[in-house]
């Protein structure tokens, strides 16, 4: 994986969907969490089972609340003070599920992967998924008055150790469901 290629895609898919400027770096740690942060996962599952509910791999995205909405606000095309709490999310998630596919390149094979569907989590089931598995990529924003940061993490040693639950999947589903 070259980091620079990553994210120079990071950087134009926020572009793309904000209309705004942000450039990615790749970063050693994940900036601490703020309360009004919104969080985001995306599972990646391996196409050859067929199980979206046993991923290998998640996408992580973490949004701060003023550059969630400017993003909403982008996105359908109305000014801030009109968004619904619904509006953010479906932004965030959306962000989420195409950041995800840039990041799929971070994998050493990903001929075989099936991207899951992103979800909302609440800020403790990021900083769950976020502390677990090997993380593979993370990049954040360059610029400090932006809140912004997308992880890739390997899962595979999560998948059948003696883990909450909520761990191995951060929507609070087990497989058993």
């Amino acid at each position: 994986m070259q980091a620079a290629v990553v994210a120079t895609k990071l950087a134009n898919v926020w572009a793309g969907l904000s209309g705004k400027t942000c450039p990615f770096v790749a970063a050693p740690c994940l900036p601490s969490l703020r309360p009004d942060d919104a969080c985001f996962s995306l599972p990646i599952a391996d196409c050859i089972t067929g199980f979206s509910s046993h991923p290998h791999a998640l996408v992580l995205l973490m949004l701060g609340a003023a550059d969630a909405q400017a993003l909403a606000a982008a996105m359908f095309g109305c000014p801030r003070e009109q968004l619904q709490p619904a509006d953010v999310q479906d932004a965030g998630m959306e962000l989420c599920n195409i950041l995800s596919a840039c990041l799929l390149q971070c994998l050493e094979d990903n001929s075989l992967t099936s991207l899951g569907l992103p979800e909302m989590l609440s800020q403790p089931q990021w900083q769950v998924s976020s502390r677990t598995g090997e993380p593979r990529a993370l990049f954040v924003s360059a610029d400090q008055t932006q809140r912004l940061a997308v992880m890739l993490t390997d899962i595979h040693a999560q998948a059948d150790e003696a883990m909450p639950g909520d761990a191995r999947h951060p929507g609070g589903l087990s497989s058993e469901n």
